[in-house]
């Protein structure tokens, strides 16, 4: 009896790895993963994830966090993702997958991940753009790059694609900056206290307040970009205000922290979705300038960087066809950082 219970004990050894090197793995033990870094999976996602059981972890996953059916370049950027995730490093993102609420119709179909810009005005096709950000003209290339030591930068799903694109560089400057970006983030949730519904970003595997998370970071710069899932809910005013009020707290909290804002970038022309619109931007990003100049803080502007002619988000620069973007943006956010930190040296 023994000798039986000891064959059948190698024998189902066997039939583990053999699962195992088929890559195969129950999703429910890659969702509980995902909970116990900050995320859960509810609703439409938990449905993916029965649906998802016993299916290869390569697409399980995808399943699960509603990616299956993006590009290439999609999938990569989800592989990136899952690791972070399992290893416990995912400490920029409360919401993987998600994306922007008001205008999700418009573009989650693609199941493309969020993305967000930075600009250089005219040029697309400068050495560092084509470099992927690596190259940096001029005698004080370390002096730029080192601006951002102890730099964090806070947005939503737009940024949180620049995360995603900074990870795959940590070569570069871009390993010296911090990120506390989730999808469907805005100035107005920012200031909700952190519980169930709440999207705050995850650091050290906690969702926090974002002036706590910096505080803990030791931030000594903060880069915001927000108001894509703003505008549609409280209007050119009363998005300023929230904007306003929550720097105020990060301020409050971390009174030494420099503060610049980052312009909203644009969507493609006939995406746009209620005062998700570039008429709109534009005036917003205007206010945003003016608060930033009476208040003493910087302000980048990278939205004009990635319009087209008439204004509009390039079409080139877009990964979803409505407002997120590709690596090739990034690349442009790369070059229009480097300039900003050698006018502000």
């Amino acid at each position: 009896m023994k000798k039986n219970r000891w064959k059948l004990g190698i024998a189902m050894g066997m039939a583990l790895a053999v699962m195992a090197g088929d890559g195969r793995l129950d999703v429910s033990a890659a969702a509980n993963k995902t909970e116990e870094n900050g995320q859960s999976i509810t609703g439409k996602d938990s449905e993916r994830v029965k649906t998802a059981r016993h299916i290869p972890i390569d697409i399980s996953m995808k399943i699960a966090l509603g990616t299956e059916g993006g590009s290439k370049e999609d999938e990569n950027r989800e592989a990136d993702e899952i690791k972070y995730i399992e290893n416990g490093q995912n400490e920029g993102n409360a919401g993987n997958g998600q994306m922007i609420d008001e205008a999700d119709a418009q573009g989650a179909e693609s199941g493309t991940e969020a993305g967000g810009t930075d600009a250089l005005g005219e040029g697309s096709g400068s050495e560092e753009a084509e470099q992927g950000g690596t190259a940096v003209p001029g005698e004080n290339a370390e002096e730029i790059d080192a601006y951002f030591d102890g730099s964090v930068f806070v947005g939503d799903s737009i940024m949180l694609g620049f995360r995603n694109y900074a990870m795959k560089r940590q070569d570069t400057f871009l390993s010296r900056m911090g990120f506390l970006a989730a999808g469907s983030f805005s100035a107005n949730n920012a200031l909700w206290e952190v519980g169930g519904d709440s999207v705050h970003p995850v650091y050290q595997g906690e969702q926090r307040q974002i002036w706590e998370s910096i505080s803990l970071m030791g931030s000594g710069k903060v880069f915001i970009m927000l108001g894509m899932n703003d505008l549609n809910i409280t209007g050119l005013e009363g998005t300023c205000e929230k904007y306003e009020e929550l720097i105020g707290k990060i301020k409050e909290a971390n009174p030494e922290t420099e503060i610049h804002i980052m312009s909203m970038t644009y969507v493609l022309k006939g995406k746009e979705a209620g005062k998700l619109n570039n008429d709109t931007i534009r005036e917003y990003n205007g206010m945003l300038k003016a608060m930033a100049e009476e208040n003493g803080w910087g302000y980048v502007e990278v939205a004009d960087a990635l319009a087209d002619g008439n204004g509009d988000l390039a079409e080139e620069y877009c990964s979803d066809g409505f407002a997120h973007q590709n690596p090739e943006a990034y690349d442009v956010w790369v070059s229009v950082l480097r300039k900003y930190a050698e006018e502000h040296l």
